[in-house]
C-alpha cells in the first residue's frame, strides 16, 4: 500500500503542476490576444485619422467655393455615411460613428470587432459651418492620459477639434445589441454613446468636453483614442503647393474692395477709429457684405477676416511709410491692410488667440514694431507685400503689409 500511496501523491502533484502550467499558458495567451487587439485598434485609429486629415485639406476639391479645413459630420444612421443635413446646431460638437464610407475607407473596426466612433467640434464640422474657420479656430475636446496628465492636442489652447474612439469590448453596464441590417452593432444615436464610450459627460455640447485615454484590459475605461488639432490640419495645408496663393488671393481681394470703400466717409466712420497719436484711423477688416465681396469669395473672406487689420491716413494723404524687411524704403500709402500670418507658437514671442481679450490684442497678430505703431497711430509699418510660405514645415508668421494708394 505504501508504494500505491506514493504513486497517488505523485499523480496529484503532477496534476497540480499541469494545472498551474495551464493557467500560466492561458494568462499568456490572453496577454498576447490583448496586445494584438490593441495593435489592430491603433492601426484602425491611425488610418481613420489620416483619412480625416485628407478630407479636411481637400474639402474644396469636392465642395467648390467652400474653402478648406472642414471635417464631416459623424454617421448618425449606422450606415457608414455622414449625416444628411445638419449635425446639431452651429457651434455645437457632434458625435456618432466614424463615417467610413464618406471617407472612402473600408469598414474599420477595432481589435475587438467594434466600429469606430468619432466626435467633431462645431468649429470645423461641415454642416452647419462655423461663422469662420482658419488656423486659429478653437477645439472643444480636452484630452487626458489615463494617469490624469494632459495630452498635447496640437492647438493654441491644447484642445482637439476631432477625436476618434476605438471602444474595445463592453464593460460592465454597457449593453450592445446586434443588428443584422447595419454594419455595426447597435445604433449610433447619442443616447447609446455610453454603451460604447466612457465619456465623463456628453460630447455633443457647445462647451469644452473632457476625453480620457483608456487602457486595454481596464475594467473602468478601455477606450483608445486618436485625435486632430487645428494645427495638424493647417500644418498639412501649408504643405500644399497652392496654399500660399489661396491665402494671398483672399488678401488681394479684400484690399481691392477695401480701397474703393475708404473714400466713403460713412463707411470709414463705422469701421475705423482715431488712434492716440492722431494721424491714423485703424480698425479690423469689415465683413464681405460690407465690402461688397460676392460669392464664392465671400465665405473665404469671412473665414479669414479676423486675421487682418486696417490703417488709414486720417487726413487723406499718403502718410504711411511701408518698409520691406529685405529692402529699403518702398513707398508711401494712404492706407494699409495688415495680415498677421500664423501664430508664433513657441518662445518669448509666442502669440495666443484663444480668448476675446487675446483676439482684441493686435500684438497677438503683428510682430516687431507693427503692433505698437498700429495701436498708437505711428504711420510706419514693416512687412512683405504678399503672403508666402518659406518653409512648409514651419508656421508662416511674417507680417504682410499691402499698400492701398
Amino acid at each position: 500500500m505504501k508504494p500505491a500511496g506514493h504513486g497517488l501523491v505523485a499523480a496529484l502533484a503532477l496534476a497540480a503542476l499541469l494545472g498551474a502550467g495551464g493557467l500560466l499558458a492561458q494568462g499568456e495567451l490572453e496577454a498576447r490576444f490583448r496586445t494584438r487587439a490593441q495593435a489592430r485598434s491603433i492601426a484602425a485609429l491611425s488610418q481613420a485619422r489620416e483619412a480625416l486629415l485628407g478630407y479636411a485639406i481637400s474639402y474644396d476639391e469636392s465642395h467648390a467655393g467652400q474653402g478648406q479645413g472642414y471635417l464631416p459630420c459623424p454617421d448618425s444612421g449606422n450606415t457608414g455615411s455622414t449625416a444628411l443635413g445638419a449635425c446639431a446646431s452651429r457651434g455645437v460638437a457632434a458625435i456618432g460613428r466614424l463615417p467610413w464610407r464618406t471617407l472612402a475607407l473600408p469598414q474599420l473596426q477595432d481589435g475587438w470587432g467594434e466600429c469606430l466612433w468619432y466626435a467633431v467640434s462645431g468649429s470645423v464640422k461641415h454642416n452647419p459651418k462655423a461663422l469662420s474657420l482658419n488656423w486659429d479656430s478653437p477645439g472643444q475636446f480636452r484630452l487626458w492620459r489615463g494617469d490624469g496628465h494632459p495630452l498635447p492636442a496640437a492647438s493654441q489652447d491644447e484642445l482637439a477639434v476631432a477625436v476618434i474612439f476605438a471602444p474595445g469590448p463592453p464593460l460592465d453596464g454597457q449593453h450592445r445589441h446586434g443588428a443584422s441590417h447595419t454594419p455595426c452593432t447597435s445604433g449610433a444615436s447619442t443616447g447609446e454613446t455610453g454603451d460604447f464610450i466612457e465619456a465623463d459627460s456628453g460630447l455633443s455640447s457647445i462647451a469644452v468636453s473632457d476625453v480620457r485615454q483608456g487602457q486595454v484590459g481596464s475594467t473602468t475605461r478601455n477606450d483608445l483614442i486618436a485625435w486632430l488639432g487645428i494645427d495638424d490640419i493647417y500644418d498639412a495645408l501649408r504643405r500644399r503647393s497652392d496654399f500660399a496663393a489661396r491665402i494671398d488671393r483672399i488678401g488681394s481681394t479684400a484690399a481691392a474692395h477695401l480701397a474703393s470703400r475708404l473714400t466713403d466717409a460713412d463707411f470709414v466712420a463705422r469701421h475705423l477709429h482715431e488712434t492716440p497719436h492722431g494721424s491714423l484711423l485703424t480698425g479690423p477688416l469689415p465683413g464681405a457684405a460690407e465690402l461688397g465681396i460676392a460669392a464664392p469669395a465671400d465665405s473665404a473672406h469671412d473665414n479669414w477676416r479676423d486675421q487682418f487689420h486696417v490703417a488709414l491716413c486720417k487726413d487723406g494723404s499718403t502718410c504711411i511709410t511701408v518698409i520691406a524687411p529685405d529692402a529699403p524704403h518702398t513707398g508711401t500709402c494712404r492706407a494699409v491692410l495688415l495680415f498677421g500670418g500664423e501664430r508664433i507658437r513657441t518662445g518669448d514671442r509666442r502669440q495666443r488667440r484663444s480668448t476675446p481679450a487675446e483676439r482684441a490684442d493686435v500684438a497677438q497678430y503683428l510682430e516687431d514694431d507693427n503692433p505698437r505703431h498700429f495701436a498708437l497711430g505711428i504711420a510706419e509699418f514693416h512687412g512683405i507685400a504678399a503672403f508666402r510660405v518659406t518653409d512648409p514645415l514651419r508656421p508662416a508668421s511674417q507680417d504682410v503689409v499691402r499698400c492701398l494708394t
